[in-house]
């Protein structure tokens, strides 16, 4: 049996010999990274944990119950993101291996991209590059711009903050829905706190910063659509199940949104015969949003340090980042 000093990356954007991880190999653990460019399936991650993996970085593969059982030596989920839809934090609990997130670390990048997404709509900056590129040069309208509009936030968590303090930046209204608001963040940004109806009928750009939860899904379907404004712009770089994609084509088939920036969507990799590819006024990246170079330096820290304290007895130095708090004070428990 292999010694259980294994470390997998599993997130797919490292090399190798990736010096980043050097505080994991100079504490003496063997660091795998995944080098297939994909994330593993559930038979795959099975396979992968089998024997002598002590801890994971992850990316979004599933951390399934039968997973969790198929793991005799894992000790700890690092999660390098702070989504956690697709682990079974109730079965990681039983299982006894807390799953750290890295909460704090790359809001400021998502937040960024996606303003920079709703900019570039709002500038119609994908389809002028593109006329210039094919040689043409002509006036196409006056584009909608985000200077003094309304922006409408869904979810003032971290990233949702950050989004709208750009927005606040440009001058913008700024209505937020998001039940665990507060006066003192809403007054700091000079926002108010609407229902879903007031957002979706008034907001110019509508940024969605929501977690994935039964209660979530399908947020933004055909009837939120339908309440949206001639020519509104829409922006998601939290979790694709939060927007009904076919109700979403159908209202860009219609013309009645002006443009759409996704980063995330119900099926990833996007299906190659997906609606949603044959819009230009339509912006597709593949859930990179939180991967600038500061959220890469500081991401993969914060899973390295949650990972080196836990497997050095600091568990409760991981109490701010756990995805399954309960984890504690079972683990409190059983030390009693």
């Amino acid at each position: 049996m292999a010694e259980a000093n294994r470390i997998l990356v599993n997130t797919e954007q490292f090399a190798p010999n990736d010096p980043i991880f050097a505080p994991l190999r100079e504490a003496g653990y063997d660091v795998r990274v995944n080098e297939t460019g994909l994330l593993p399936t559930e038979d795959q991650l099975i396979e992968l944990l089998k024997d002598g993996v002590v801890a994971t970085i992850a990316g979004g593969e599933p951390y399934t119950a039968k997973v969790l059982e198929s793991a005799p030596d894992l000790k700890i989920i690092a999660r390098w993101g702070v989504g956690f839809d697709k682990v079974d934090t109730a079965a990681a609990t039983g299982a006894g291996i807390p799953v750290a997130m890295a909460f704090g670390t790359n809001h400021e990048s998502v937040a960024e991209y996606a303003y920079a997404m709703a900019l570039s709509l709002a500038c119609r900056l994908g389809p002028r590059d593109a006329m210039v590129r094919g040689g043409a040069w002509t006036f196409d309208g006056f584009h909608a711009g985000m200077w003094g509009r309304t922006a409408g936030v869904i979810g003032l968590g971290r990233i949702g903050g950050a989004f709208a303090r750009r927005c606040q930046a440009a001058q913008m209204t700024i209505l937020v829905h998001d039940p665990y608001a507060t006066p003192e963040q809403l007054a700091e940004l000079g926002a108010r706190s609407v229902d879903l109806d007031e957002l979706f009928t008034q907001a110019d750009v509508i940024s969605v910063h929501a977690p994935s939860t039964p209660q979530t899904r399908h947020t933004v379907n055909a009837a939120r659509l339908a309440q949206m404004k001639p020519g509104a712009i829409l922006v998601n770089t939290s979790r694709g199940p939060l927007i009904d994609e076919a109700a979403l084509c159908d209202a860009l088939e219609s013309g009645h949104l002006g443009g759409v920036g996704l980063d995330v969507f119900e099926t990833e990799p996007l299906p190659a015969g997906s609606r949603l590819r044959s819009f230009d006024n339509v912006l597709l990246s593949p859930h990179v949003s939180g991967m600038d170079e500061m959220a890469r330096q500081r991401v993969t820290e914060r899973c390295m340090q949650s990972i080196l304290s836990c497997l050095e007895g600091d568990v409760e130095s991981l109490r701010p980042y756990l995805a399954n708090p309960d984890f504690l004070s079972q683990k409190t428990g059983a030390s009693a």
